[in-house]
């Protein structure tokens, strides 16, 4: 502590705010008017940039100084209407467009867009908008820094191929509007996205760089120094102050400052007051992924790092020493990521620790073939030829390494979000290893760290789980059987767009689930079975395998197009299809899952009618789940399995899944009586246009003395069976 007083007084300010955030509520603003209501506002542009959408490239403004008195609207980001004029950064505007909040996480897994822009002081955004005025006057300086990037991505789009010149442009200029979203998850499911981030490599490079060039023209160290950190700050905001980039351009001027005042440069001071300039300016940044990525990574190599590669006593060959801490930099780099890969993103890819070896080493050759190339395009374009050639090898030997990665077994662990007390021991061990460092040998720390891995990914199974994902407009429903064996029933949705890839599959990776031992699909209905559609073609890639997809076996005239789509894409996926009718049972454990409907052959026009209905047993706890059951469908399970004393049906149901959303053709009163069920969940769209749940479906459900659990009220609800207790949660009241 006397070493570094700057340091550990940061950390406690630090550990001061951390308890605050932990012991204040998060704040969630009340929608401001109607959540999708044409509005005209007045504000302060302080930054823009292009976006990448479906149609094309989106101009963003973000605006400031809002001419309302709402508290909810202090900062809004504006979606331009294609055609308007772009306005300078400083500049005043007026703009009307269609206001709407950003969207909750509802499911344990998906993406919390509100959380992710709160942390900037954004809670709305403006669609397709529309420029009424502007004015003159704005910012020259930030304007012409915006002006100078494009005129740089220019030069890099005329002497690159298009994929190439795109990440480039994000790796130096922080320009993401040409980046194809798939290409940007290709790099992230190989675990070296960190590549495209602004981060301290960057700024190594460029600013020292800078600052020994000045040098070598005899430039005054101490004004070199200046500067350098000054060209820095420029270029932080010329490339838009990500996270990652404050840290290190703020870690930058402190190296600079330590010139400046003749004193010693200590990297963890540094890292201590840079967090706590940022934390200070926003405590949510606790919660944001960039943020815990740059300072844990910088934190653990500085920290960690050398107790993991050195050995207590120096070896007598010097060379071998440092080939040893040269090979054990990979595993180690990857148990100091791995509980943030964890935390945030709740899978980890294994092959990352050797492609690493590769990637990281080239960066520099990139980097600076990079920055040939833009001062060079400008020179003389022939002469960057070369450099351009350069670009594209190492990004083509990257892709090649990375395809390979991807054909190799096991190449994403999906390990699931740990619990708090995991990720705190996994810190423990952490800090054990750092005091141990000079008393123990390498193995023993080594030792300590395996232990550290198996407790962080240890998943207790034993207990049943059902949890009823909200979809919007759909169904989908996840069973965990207590024995490691999953099941997926149904997964789509009407109302919401990529539902498999923004709900479904964020969902099975927060489980930590690598493979599905079979994936229903009641009936072909779009809001049943689109998001099944995506894990088929997706899964894989995800690291999520199914090794089979059960359909109704109805009769052939009664299989639509819908019906043979779907058999089509689990032939394209390798997936086995199979087939169940009623008196059909799939056992895991203790769990039993009997179908009850539709029998073998059925035939119907409508495909309500044949959904699959299972019986869920685990213990004395039954689950009736019914897909979009109505009609006749609905009376033919009443008189076959009910009123003829056949099957199941000599018990009370604690759980029913309410067919067909809660619609009026449904659920009928005597349905009710007799399966007499506790709880009663309704999976349904906010606002839907169907006006699901009926009225006089609650009524019957009211009357019967049956809870009611919606996924539009409570998000996802989550069902855990643990002997006889039996525990429901809504995610959005955890």
């Amino acid at each position: 502590m006397a070493k570094r007083p700057l340091a550990f007084g940061c950390l406690a300010l630090i550990l001061l705010l951390y308890l605050a955030c932990l012991l204040s509520p998060r704040k969630c603003e009340d929608d401001y008017g109607n959540p999708s209501s044409e509005v005209t506002l007045t504000g302060k542009i302080y930054k823009k940039e292009r976006v990448r959408q479906p149609g094309g490239q989106v101009l963003v403004l973000y605006l400031k100084n809002l001419s309302t008195d709402e508290p909810a609207l202090k900062k809004l980001v504006c979606y331009l209407k294609a055609g308007q004029n772009e306005p300078g950064i400083g500049s005043l505007v007026t703009l009307s467009g269609k206001l709407k909040p950003f969207e909750k996480a509802t499911n344990p897994g998906q993406f919390d867009t509100y959380s992710f822009y709160q942390i900037s002081g954004i809670s709305y955004r403006l669609n397709q908008a529309i420029i009424l005025e502007q004015s003159i006057e704005y910012d020259h300086m930030k304007e012409g820094l915006y002006r100078f990037r494009c005129f740089l991505s220019q030069i890099l789009s005329e002497n690159l191929p298009e994929k190439e010149s795109a990440l480039i442009k994000t790796m130096l200029l922080g320009e993401k509007g040409d980046l194809e979203r798939d290409l940007k998850a290709f790099y992230q499911r190989n675990g070296i996205a960190h590549i495209l981030a602004i981060s301290g490599l960057h700024v190594s490079m460029l600013g020292l760089g800078l600052y020994r060039l000045l040098r070598k023209f005899a430039v005054p160290m101490k004004a070199a120094a200046v500067l350098a950190a000054f060209a820095l700050v420029l270029y932080g905001i010329m490339t838009g102050f990500s996270v990652s980039a404050i840290r290190a351009i703020l870690m930058f001027a402190l190296h600079m400052l330590a010139v400046v005042t003749e004193r010693t440069y200590d990297l963890l001071t540094a890292l201590a007051v840079a967090a706590v300039l940022l934390l200070l300016e926003q405590p949510l940044y606790f919660y944001h992924s960039g943020f815990v990525f740059s300072f844990g990574c910088v934190l653990g190599i500085a920290l960690v790092m050398p107790s993991l590669t050195e050995r207590r006593k120096p070896v007598s060959n010097p060379m071998y020493g440092k080939i040893e801490a040269a090979i054990l930099s990979a595993p180690g780099m990857a148990v100091i990521t791995l509980p943030i890969y964890l935390w945030f993103y709740y899978q980890f890819p294994p092959y990352s620790i050797l492609l690493n070896l590769l990637v990281i080493p080239l960066m520099s050759y990139l980097m600076g073939a990079g920055l040939l190339v833009l001062l060079l395009g400008v020179l003389c374009k022939p002469i960057a030829a070369p450099f351009a050639y350069l670009i594209s090898g190492v990004f083509r030997i990257y892709e090649t390494v990375c395809g390979y990665s991807e054909n190799l077994p096991a190449h994403l662990l999906n390990l699931g979000k740990p619990e708090v007390w995991q990720s705190v021991l996994y810190l423990v061990a952490l800090l054990l290893v750092v005091l141990l460092r000079k008393k123990v040998s390498l193995l023993v720390r080594w030792l300590i760290m395996v232990a550290a891995v198996l407790i962080l990914i240890l998943r207790p199974e034993g207990s049943l789980e059902l949890t009823f994902l909200d979809v919007g407009q759909g169904d989908c429903i996840y069973i965990n059987s207590g024995n490691g064996s999953r099941f997926l029933i149904d997964g789509g949705s009407s109302s919401v767009n990529s539902v498999g890839e923004y709900r479904l599959i964020p969902f099975l990776k927060y489980q930590g689930t690598n493979c599905l031992k079979a994936v229903f699909v009641t009936h072909p209905d779009e809001d049943h079975c689109n998001g099944v559609k995506e894990l088929l073609d997706e899964g894989m890639l995800h690291g999520i395998h199914v090794d089979c997809l059960i359909l109704p076996d109805i009769g052939e005239e009664s299989r639509e197009d819908a019906y043979h789509e779907l058999e089509l894409a689990a032939e394209r996926a390798a997936v086995p299809v199979q087939y169940i009718s009623a008196g059909q049972q799939l056992r895991a454990g203790k769990l039993t899952m009997t179908c009850l409907h539709p029998e073998k052959g059925y035939v119907t026009g409508e495909s309500n009618e044949y959904s699959t209905v299972l019986d869920v047993s685990y213990g004395n706890f039954h689950a009736l789940l019914t897909g979009d059951l109505e009609g006749e469908g609905e009376r033919r399970l009443f008189s076959d399995i009910y009123e003829t004393g056949e099957g199941i049906g000599d018990y009370r149901y604690t759980v029913l899944k309410v067919a067909h959303h809660g619609s009026a053709y449904s659920t009928s009163e005597e349905f009710l009586r007799q399966i007499s069920p506790y709880y009663a969940v309704i999976s349904c769209g906010a606002g839907n246009r169907y006006g699901h749940p009926h009225e006089d479906t609650l009524e019957r459900l009211s009357r019967a003395g049956v809870r009611v659990l919606r996924t539009d009220e409570l998000g996802a609800i989550e069902i855990k069976v643990k002997g006889e207790e039996v525990r429901v949660a809504g995610y959005k009241r955890k």
